[in-house]
């Protein structure tokens, strides 16, 4: 097995990524497949020798209004029925967890103690080290340039490098996953959306032991950072990146800070946490995620070239899925079908051709403005 990476290791968006690792959403699918993560995160270290720097703090989920709050109770009782522990707390014990947080409007809060948060550079070296131990082969600096096809199937790869011969193709190119996909005639409608977070110098109160946690409700979320706290979230009017095309050296890249985007989220994470309206701000990092018009990810093997799969369309989640993705994409080549009902993240949703590119990016700008609505889980 060989991996073919344009860059270096963690070039694309998981050395930008917060981190984040949560495991209720809103299917259970997805709950499950970030559930597989954690248990694989967990035991890295002991089964690589390097540390991923994985703190199983745990999260809160508050809620800032009535309707959230009955969201969340409904949450609990559905997540409960397939083995997730968490606990719908008042807000007394939201605040005992992370006492920086104010508690005007907040009715309660999901308490999940094996959520965390993980560093995504740690990670991905982690996996790899895992994975070179297994006999897997690493190429940086080896972008596909084409991908050979005959019969139907798979055959090989051409990257700048030279060909090599395969049988199987697994598109993990994250915003360059549509590029890839044409190299087959296969359309994967992945849209790179501007995500933001703040980064802050120590703040007096910090601890390391802080939870993750998310105010849905003022669309903003929160994790330690070395004393200070990272703040980001997903903001009503987010802005699309790269729609004309990707550059071609874009690689440990970010895009540049846009303070006036942020700035109501600012208000917002301020709302919640007032200790922010005085903090020193080291930096706002500002990458591109790759984004689907549906907000699910997109998997499995394409509907008209056989060994062609995709793992890609994270939607700024990559880092939470990716342990768990690993393990459904790994059934589901050797097995010829996935291990649970995925069609919600089927490529062949979307069809050959996927989605023409000003309707993709129409609805993956409004599937990031709505991330934080509320919405039924789904259960099948």
């Amino acid at each position: 097995m060989v991996v073919l990476e344009r860059g270096e290791l963690t070039g694309g968006s998981t050395f930008h990524a917060a981190g984040l690792v949560g495991q209720l959403r809103s299917s259970v699918e997805l709950t499950r497949i970030n559930m597989a993560s954690v248990e694989l995160y967990r035991r890295l270290l002991e089964e690589t020798g390097r540390d991923p720097g994985w703190k199983g703090v745990g999260s809160l989920r508050v809620a800032s209004s009535p309707a959230r709050l009955a969201e969340m109770a409904d949450r609990e009782r559905w997540a409960r029925r397939f083995g997730l522990h968490l606990e719908l707390v008042g807000a007394r014990e939201a605040r005992e967890r992370f006492p920086l947080m104010t508690d005007a409007s907040l009715e309660g809060a999901l308490w999940l103690p094996s959520d965390g948060h993980v560093d995504p550079a740690g990670l991905a070296n982690a996996l790899a080290d895992g994975a070179k131990g297994r006999g897997v082969k690493f190429l940086t600096g080896a972008r596909v340039v084409a991908i050979t096809v005959k019969g139907g199937r798979v055959a090989g790869v051409v990257a700048e490098s030279g060909p090599i011969a395969c049988e199987v193709v697994v598109n993990a190119a994250g915003i360059w996953a549509a590029e890839v996909g044409r190299m087959v005639g296969l359309g994967i409608p992945v849209v790179p959306m501007a995500h933001q977070y703040l980064v802050t110098a120590p703040i007096d109160g910090v601890r390391r032991d802080f939870p993750v946690m998310r105010d849905p409700d003022r669309l903003v979320y929160f994790r330690e950072e070395v004393g200070g706290l990272v703040v980001g979230g997903f903001e009503r009017r987010p802005e699309a990146w790269g729609l004309d095309g990707i550059p071609g050296d874009f690689t440990h890249r970010l895009l540049p800070p846009d303070w006036e985007r942020f700035a109501p989220l600012m208000e917002g994470a301020i709302a919640r946490v007032p200790a922010l309206a005085g903090a020193t701000a080291i930096r706002l990092v500002n990458g591109p995620e790759a984004y689907t018009p549906d907000g699910e990810f997109i998997l499995g093997e394409a509907p008209k070239v056989g060994g062609f799969f995709v793992a890609a369309g994270f939607c700024a989640h990559g880092i939470a899925g990716a342990g768990g993705v690993g393990k459904v994409m790994a059934a589901w080549i050797l097995d010829g079908r996935p291990p649970m009902d995925l069609r919600r993240m089927d490529v062949r949703r979307f069809g050959p051709d996927g989605r023409e590119p000003p309707r993709a990016a129409a609805d993956a700008i409004r599937v990031y403005a709505t991330y934080y609505d509320i919405r039924e889980v789904t259960v099948r």
